[in-house]
């Protein structure tokens, strides 16, 4: 059966702007992969969503990897488009600020998006044909906040790849590693040593038919396997020292509950998520906002790894079989010499996916972090509003060096078209079109394009999905009551109608109620607010964060470390339910040595659970501020980068300003003596005077004529040949000083890139507790 089409605009033709056909671009265009380029406010947003709406309309499964939290827009689809399926979503602080109410904003959004599908010819049904035909599932890979993944369960499983591709056996097994060693806070270099002896002892196990779990591994680390590695003995290469110090920080991982949101959840299986069921076609959303930088390489480097493996596995075919679409790739196919672990299976798959009939879409704000070398044999481009011309001249360069070049455009004609595209428009190069070129107007999403969502946001997108048995710990914004309930108290338990008093200098706090009724009594949680400081006195830095965690109590009263949360200080502001018991307090928190023993305990769990990742630019000594996104750090680096060249260009102009000025000097001497030689040249007799002499008076009448003449023109070549030579050598040094300038700005954009992200690990002495209290749940 055909696919359909994919309506994803309108084109526009810029002579004749009341006349439009719909662009639709056959799925199997896309095997060959895409590129979408566009600013903050070109859309590029909306294309994407429009571009996955139709991939599914299609019946085409779709992987989305969400860096920036904005694709999981994609479920905000309401069939009835009724303000009131708008109004749970809709921040009611930021109406009041406006002074409006919820409602009023509500129905605003309704009817700008039955206004807008309707402008292209959709409505209720349309939406809700492809909502009933879609099953959505979002995943967040270290953290419990929609569908955990197992990201490391190509350790506690042997894959079927080492049997199949035994080249993307070892890439994933080596991302797995480096994720293993960065959540046990040690560097995740596949050329460290530690990674090599884990590798190793993983490889060893799984070609013996084995598993590799972290604790086999930390086993195999106390009792050596193997007599060498490599070439040396292995007490050499790792002496007993060594591996004590890895595996007691494996160990601390191992009894570390952070580990778990990497252990829990679906297993890391691209085939199994994107193979269709009960006719449905997958939406498969792995949603990354809320890693570290350095913790979304490592996961992407296993998931691309993941999909790399499972498409090799396929049998070919030039249909559009899936399509992974991957959003903000800024950082994750930058150029040469730079290579993240996202690197090689993006260019594995940009180069094979399309031979099996899966395409990749990759799209970015910043057009000058890309390896256009990888992209040039994209076959779609789609290119929106750029931020500045560098932005716009690199793409113009991209697309020249790419396979179909600028489809017949000049390099200055596709230069004027974007810097004069609207929003919402792109300019599109396909190369299996004819003409390849359009300017494309997106069509209208179905989807309410609300913005990037919080971790609270994604958390109920996915429970709307797939209802779970309980709220997540690991979603950072739960009030109290969605925290791991603590034991419940014996049937005996004393409890009284008035809050206990807790220790001194201690505050109270409810969590929100979720009934209003008090049906089972207030049990305690400690509750603190820490302040961890991260320094580093070679870079000069100096970095606060503030962090909330939520503790219960085990049944024997003392803290259960194992069950902390991380939570939002506003879930603290909650009420006490009228009517409400209070079970006692524990008796470990009676004595001010048992509540300063908890304090303690709760710094030394922020101590060893919290770090600082800071972006930095060592030779610029620039420092990514607090809610500046990467992108504009890298902007602002590169304008201080650009500063800077800019005083050493005119340091060095003002060094060679005497040389220029000695040139200038030479050029105006020899044009001076050129307009005298000429000058004496017109006064010379000419060639008909000479011969009239000549026939007059004779051929030695003429002689000094022919003389003075000949020495006349003789001064003049000389001189013009010395004008010519003081020209160039002006030209030619402003030519090097402006070569210099160039070269000088074109590092400077180069080294603006060269940005850091620099781990600070608090000392104990850095965690300072600035609240602390008991949290009352129920």
């Amino acid at each position: 059966m055909a696919q359909r089409d994919l309506r994803l605009g309108r084109e526009r033709d810029p002579r004749t702007p009341d006349q439009t056909t719909d662009f639709l671009l056959p799925p199997h265009h896309l095997v060959t992969h895409g590129v979408v380029l566009g600013m903050t406010g070109s859309g590029k947003t909306g294309l994407a969503v429009v571009t996955v709406e139709e991939a599914l309309g299609a019946g085409v499964p779709v992987l989305v990897v969400d860096v920036k939290g904005d694709l999981p827009n994609l479920l905000l689809s309401f069939p009835d488009l009724a303000p009131a399926d708008y109004v749970p979503w809709i921040d009611g602080e930021a109406a009041a600020r406006d002074g409006k109410s919820v409602e009023e904003i509500a129905g605003g959004i309704a009817k700008t998006w039955r206004d807008g599908l309707a402008g292209w010819g959709l409505g209720s049904a349309e939406v809700k044909a492809l909502k009933d035909s879609v099953a959505p599932r979002i995943l967040t890979p270290g953290a419990r906040i929609a569908e955990p993944i197992d990201v490391l369960s190509g350790l506690s499983r042997r894959s079927t790849l080492w049997d199949e591709d035994e080249e993307a056996a070892h890439d994933q097994l080596a991302a797995a590693i480096s994720l293993l060693l960065r959540l046990a806070g040690r560097e995740g270099d596949p050329r460290s040593r530690d990674h090599v002896v884990l590798s190793t002892f993983a490889e060893r196990r799984i070609r013996g038919g084995k598993a590799a779990p972290l604790a086999e591994l930390l086993a195999d680390l106390l009792s050596p396997p193997i007599a060498k590695i490599g070439a040396m003995d292995f007490e050499d290469f790792m002496p007993p020292k060594d591996r004590q110090s890895l595996a007691q920080d494996l160990n601390t991982l191992l009894a570390s509950p952070k580990l778990g949101g990497w252990l829990t959840g679906a297993p890391l299986d691209v085939g199994s998520w994107l193979t269709p069921k009960d006719g449905k076609t997958p939406l498969v959303i792995v949603s990354v906002a809320h890693l570290d930088d350095e913790e979304r390489q490592l996961v992407l480097g296993l998931l691309l790894d993941e999909v790399l493996g499972w498409v090799r596995s396929l049998s070919g075919t030039s249909r559009l079989r899936a399509l992974v679409f991957f959003d903000e790739v800024f950082g994750f196919l930058p150029p040469h010499p730079a290579s993240p672990p996202t690197k090689k299976p993006l260019l594995a798959l940009l180069k094979q996916a399309r031979a099996f009939g899966v395409g990749v879409v990759l799209a970015t704000q910043n057009p000058m972090d890309l390896d256009y070398k990888a992209l040039s044999n994209a076959g779609a481009w789609f290119v929106g509003r750029l931020q500045t011309d560098a932005d716009r001249e690199r793409v113009v360069e991209g697309l020249t060096g790419a396979d179909g070049g600028l489809g017949g455009l000049e390099p200055a004609d596709l230069g004027a078209i974007l810097r004069n595209l609207p929003p919402r428009t792109f300019f599109v190069r396909d190369v299996h079109r004819t003409p390849a070129c359009a300017l494309v107007e997106t069509r209208f999403t179905m989807s309410w394009l609300r913005g990037p969502m919080t971790r609270r946001e994604i958390a109920r997108l996915a429970q709307a999905i797939a209802p779970r048995e309980a709220a997540s710990p690991d979603a950072a914004e739960q009030p109290v009551d969605a925290v791991p309930a603590a034991p419940k108290p014996a049937a005996a338990a004393a409890t009284s109608t008035a809050a206990p008093s807790p220790p001194v200098g201690w505050s109270t706090w409810f969590g929100h109620a979720g009934t209003g009724r008090a049906a089972a009594p207030y049990v305690p949680y400690v509750a603190g607010t820490v302040l961890i400081r991260g320094r580093d006195a070679k870079l000069g830095l100096s970095v606060e964060r503030r962090h909330t965690l939520i503790l219960p109590f085990d049944p024997a009263g003392r803290l259960d470390l194992a069950r902390a949360a991380e939570i939002d200080p506003a879930s603290l502001r909650g009420t006490q339910v009228s009517g409400a018991t209070f079970v006692e307090l524990p008796r470990t928190i009676a004595t001010k040595k048992g509540a300063d023993t908890i304090e303690k305990a709760l710094r030394d769990l922020a101590s060893s659970r919290f770090s600082i990742v800071v972006d930095v630019h060592r030779a610029l000594g620039l420092v990514r501020a607090d809610g500046e996104t990467q992108e504009a750090f890298v902007a602002r680096c590169r304008a201080e980068a650009e500063r800077r060249a800019g005083l050493d260009y005119a340091d060095a102009s003002s060094k060679g300003a005497p040389a220029i000025a000695k040139l200038e000097q030479r050029v105006a001497t020899t044009q001076a003596e050129l307009a005298s030689a000429q000058q004496a040249a017109a006064s010379a007799p000419g060639d008909l005077g000479t011969a009239f002499l000549r026939v007059a008076l004779g051929r030695n009448a003429s002689a000094p004529l022919t003389k003075a003449k000949n020495k006349a023109e003789t001064r003049l070549r000389k001189a013009e040949e010395a004008a010519r030579k003081a020209e160039l050598a002006l030209r030619e040094a402003r030519a090097e000083q402006g070569a210099e300038l160039a070269a000088s700005v074109e590092r400077a954009r180069r080294d603006a890139f060269v940005v850091e992200s620099v781990r600070l690990v608090p000392k104990r002495g850095d965690v300072e507790t600035i609240a602390i209290g008991i949290a009352w749940g129920s």
